[in-house]
């Protein structure tokens, strides 16, 4: 499949399927106009990497909340079983 990122041309394929490539794709577009919008990149090389590691940051803190969340289901979890035992 052909996408387009920043202008550039590629052609990918991705076991995720068509749909997923065009929307990995409008949010990278996105996040890369998000950058040229907030600095005075000019390269598109330094465009792409700060856009990727706006990215990379939001997936560190994604993961890191995904963390926590399982961590306090698991302390819920065993909360509910400790009472259902006393009851």
């Amino acid at each position: 499949m052909e996408i387009k990122i920043n202008g550039h041309k590629l052609v990918v394929k991705s076991p995720d399927g068509d749909e997923h490539l065009r929307i990995v794709e409008d949010y990278l577009n996105s996040k890369i106009e998000e950058v040229k919008e907030k600095t005075r990149a000019a390269s598109t090389l330094d465009l792409v990497l700060l856009a990727a590691l706006n990215i990379t940051g939001e997936v560190i803190k994604s993961t890191e909340a995904l963390n926590e969340t399982k961590k306090r289901s698991k302390e819920i979890s065993k909360q509910i079983d400790r009472r259902l035992k006393l009851a």
